[in-house]
């Protein structure tokens, strides 16, 4: 249903709103995971914008520990730290996630060795562009230590059904390249 744009949010929200999401769910929650790349959205958190990517992994790994129950120090308002653990508690062990990515190799690669699974598109990528950056992203799982055949690729496609084309045509065009822009 989308991604969340991880350095918009602190971690710790997260994995409670996740959690909350997985007990209602009876285990099954999973999450996307997206770095951001419009600025004006940053206005919720703009000191992540000039490093959202190392942002939103490094909260990733923050998620994974605070989902299985770790405590983890964060910055107080009083210039101390705060150590937090999370509430409720999951009912699945490891959070499933998937990095969102729009086409960039080095974010393929990024998720392999991260061991995350991928959901990506096909807008501004033919699918041999994108055959050869699921390789890279299954390569830099394996060198990793994660077994490249169990990432799951998901693919995003944008999707209108009707029984004639022409009328799919004229009635997705605009309210579509409205959403790209």
């Amino acid at each position: 249903a989308g991604s969340v744009v991880l350095p918009l949010h602190h971690p710790v929200e997260i994995a409670e709103a996740w959690s909350m999401v997985d007990n209602l769910s009876n285990g099954r929650a999973g999450v996307s995971f997206a770095s951001g790349w419009q600025p004006n959205d940053f206005v919720l958190r703009p000191q992540n914008f000039a490093r959202a990517k190392a942002t939103m992994f490094e909260g990733i790994e923050q998620i994974r520990r605070l989902w299985r129950g770790e405590s983890i120090a964060f910055e107080g308002p009083n210039g101390g730290t705060v150590d937090v653990a999370t509430l409720p508690r999951p009912v699945q062990a490891e959070l499933p996630m998937w990095i969102t990515t729009a086409g960039n190799p080095e974010t393929f690669a990024a998720a392999g060795s991260a061991g995350t699974n991928l959901l990506t598109h096909l807008v501004g990528q033919s699918v041999d562009q994108l055959a050869s950056k699921i390789a890279t992203y299954r390569a830099a799982r394996a060198a990793a230590g994660h077994d490249p055949a169990t990432g799951v690729v998901t693919l995003m496609l944008h999707s209108f059904v009707s029984d004639d084309e022409s009328a799919v045509r004229a009635t997705v065009r605009k309210p579509l390249r409205d959403y790209l822009n």
